[in-house]
């Protein structure tokens, strides 16, 4: 029976290659195989395996009409030719036994992106104050796809877990459900397919590639800034798949009013969903960052040390990872005999030597010496004008200085929500864009920290 159906998908390979160029055969065919070949009374079904999902989405999307056409004109029309991922035997080492005792397996249905990265779930992602909001938005999200938040839109500075959390969803999703069909991609990737769509005139087939899916993961979107033709082309994308139930999640540096350059029905788009920020850690989130990588690697650094390189550190989880790994390096090196001066200089070393990062007590104070007020005030809810303006300026100051989350500006500000804190942000902005003066004076307040 398995002799048959080579014989069946030998001849329908010998006329593929007949129609088309021999790059596009070497590229989709040449790695293809029979898995198997049943024939009942009622069907014939052909199994051709292939190396990845790729591979198979495109020859279903761009050559499937040609196999159908082949095999009718062979008569093997009553032939049901079906794609699956899987490894080919003949490929393996000579030593291999071609028959082990164990089933080889396939899945015809299987859409798992092979760009998701499986160590990113939401069990190692250490949860506090400045990621609380993004990670219950992105775990519900993950659990009810295209019913809770659509589109989704994660943004926060560099390093502090992101696209972890893009990951995170995209794994969860797969755990959950039953033939889910996932793309991982970044702005620069869809970009750049959209323009070779263009360019080969396969739009359809990059639409079908983009479209037909289950899960849209995007990162990096704030590169889409200034390419008005590719934000055309993911606006219709993230409509379709938004309206048919389809859930789109991205991420992004900065708020979409932030970006600049982006255009305002896309930007609408993203706000007609939910968007969750990421800010900085505290110091406490940073040691339970610190102790989760330690429990991860399997080592076990003092306590005193953890706390000091989570002190010291002024970026995200990104940036304390690579202090653990100088520490841990530095650890080995000295077999253990190291010395805590040697790793104060190191992560000094690592740190710029600059000093201390900045704190938001050290914000509130400027601004609150600046305008000659009680830091009570500045927190109160109070609405007379001079609060207010100190108010917004330090909530400016804490977003682009510290990158805080709204959350964590507002918090820090008498629980005030998020609209507000964006509110008194943009306020400030186009203030400073505009008015030379207090740009100046904003340059005063900076310049009376820890001064």
């Amino acid at each position: 029976m398995q002799k048959d159906g080579q014989k069946i998908w030998g001849v329908i390979c010998a006329d593929i290659k007949s129609q088309v160029p021999a790059s596009t055969y070497k590229t989709w065919f040449s790695g293809s195989f029979v898995l198997n070949f049943r024939q009942t009374a009622v069907e014939k079904q052909l199994v051709v395996g292939v190396k990845n999902n790729f591979i198979r989405e495109q020859i279903e999307a761009k050559y499937i009409e040609v196999v159908n056409t082949i095999k009718a004109k062979r008569g093997f029309g009553g032939v049901d030719v079906v794609f699956a991922v899987a490894q080919n035997l003949q490929t393996q080492g000579k030593n291999t036994p071609l028959f082990t005792g164990t089933p080889q397996t396939y899945n015809l249905n299987s859409h798992k992106s092979d760009a998701l990265i499986a160590d990113f779930n939401f069990k190692n992602f250490v949860v506090g104050l400045s990621n609380n909001l993004a990670y219950v938005a992105a775990s519900q999200t993950a659990s009810n796809l295209g019913c809770v938040y659509n589109p989704l839109l994660i943004f926060g500075p560099t390093g502090v877990g992101k696209t972890h959390l893009l990951h995170a969803v995209g794994n969860e999703a797969i755990q959950k459900m039953v033939d889910v069909k996932i793309l991982y991609t970044t702005s620069e990737k869809f970009t750049n397919d959209y323009i070779e769509s263009l360019r080969n005139k396969t739009q359809p087939f990059f639409r079908q590639k983009y479209r037909k899916v289950d899960l849209l993961l995007v990162d990096d979107i704030q590169f889409f800034a200034g390419k008005e033709s590719t934000q055309d082309e993911f606006f219709h994308c993230l409509n379709e798949l938004t309206l048919s139930g389809k859930q789109v999640v991205v991420v992004c540096d900065r708020h979409p009013r932030e970006l600049g350059r982006l255009k305002e029905r896309l930007t609408s788009r993203f706000l007609g969903g939910m968007v969750a920020d990421i800010g900085l850690p505290d110091l406490e989130m940073k040691i339970a960052i610190l102790r989760a990588k330690c429990l991860e690697k399997q080592v076990e650094i003092d306590d005193e040390l953890i706390t000091f390189i989570a002190s010291e550190s002024r970026g995200g989880a990104r940036e304390l990872e690579g202090f653990l790994a100088s520490t841990i390096a530095q650890i080995k090196i000295s077999n253990g005999q190291f010395k805590m001066d040697q790793i104060k200089t190191l992560v000094a070393k690592t740190n710029g030597g600059g000093a201390p990062a900045l704190t938001p007590n050290d914000f509130i104070g400027a601004v609150c010496s600046h305008f000659k007020l009680e830091s009570t005030f500045i927190k109160s809810s109070s609405r007379k004008a001079a609060f207010v303006q100190a108010r917004q300026i330090l909530m400016y100051l804490l977003r682009k200085e510290l990158s805080l989350s709204l959350e964590a500006v507002g918090d820090l500000l008498g629980g005030r929500d998020h609209s507000t804190v964006i509110y008194g942000v943009e306020k400030i902005e186009n203030m400073v864009a505009c008015d030379y003066s207090f740009r100046d004076e904003i340059l005063r307040i900076k310049s009376l920290i820890r001064n």
